[in-house]
């Protein structure tokens, strides 16, 4: 059985810059955004932006190479295999097989220290998604929002607007073009599947999943259940246009003399 750190001993390896490089944190940000801070380590590969048919092979080294830097300052007792081969990962992380897939999920001692050295990452947008509208009549009541987690992880969002570029999907407003710096890299992203829909092995693509939208589209394609697709949405805003546009020629017809 691999040692078990503490909160402490975390905090202390997370804030060790000797030790805890950017991909670590990287790789602990995308798998704490997870549901239950867990999943395959080639969904992690993926959405870090490695290719090719094993995207948790980079990890995998990676993870070797933090474990054993912790290992200098840390008397460690790595999990050893049938092989006599260390699984590194088990310091971090608790493990499993899920058909095909490898899962691993955040140790609770790391995932606390995490918590408590503000590395998590995420990113919230309090007026992305309003489930409930409250007594409007009281003031400073907190509205309940729903976010996906890929879509408030960082590494996800980096991605998928890095490819898709910070333009709505939907109505292709531009944050940089209206509002200049101010606005340079705006936008929500949002999750193409729903998140009924996404079971426990599903692996998320930053660029097939996940697509860039203005806040208003946003809470446009969320106003049903389940969400209206981008394409559905489109359609509906080219209806109304049109309904507009009809009625502004039928305004300005002058009526028939006698």
């Amino acid at each position: 059985m691999a040692t078990i750190l503490t909160k402490t001993q975390w905090i202390n390896i997370l804030r060790d810059k000797s030790i805890t490089k950017d991909l670590d944190i990287s790789i602990i940000q995308t798998l704490y955004s997870r549901e239950g801070h867990k999943a395959p380590a080639s969904e992690i590969g993926r959405i870090l932006g490695f290719s090719g048919k094993k995207t948790s092979s980079p990890l995998n080294s990676e993870i070797g190479r933090y474990a054993k830097r912790i290992a200098k300052k840390y008397d460690i007792d790595f999990t050893l295999r049938a092989n006599r081969k260390y699984k590194y990962w088990d310091l971090f992380f608790i493990g499993w097989n899920e058909g095909k897939l490898f899962i691993w999920q955040l140790r609770n001692e790391l995932r606390d220290a995490f918590e408590d050295t503000f590395l998590t990452g995420e990113e919230y947008i309090r007026e992305e998604i309003l489930l409930s509208y409250p007594n409007l009549l009281t003031e400073g009541l907190k509205k309940s929002i729903s976010v996906n987690v890929y879509e408030r992880n960082p590494r996800a969002r980096q991605r998928c607007i890095e490819y898709w570029k910070p333009i709505c999907s939907v109505c292709e407003f531009d944050f940089e073009k209206k509002y200049g710096d101010l606005g340079k890299g705006f936008i929500h992203v949002h999750h193409l599947i729903p998140v009924s829909e996404i079971r426990q092995n599903y692996q998320v693509d930053p660029i097939r999943d996940l697509r860039p939208v203005c806040p208003n589209c946003h809470s446009m394609l969320h106003r049903t259940t389940p969400p209206l697709t981008i394409k559905e949405l489109k359609e509906k805003i080219n209806i109304t246009s049109r309904q507009r546009r009809k009625k502004e020629n039928e305004s300005h017809i002058s009526p028939n003399k006698e």
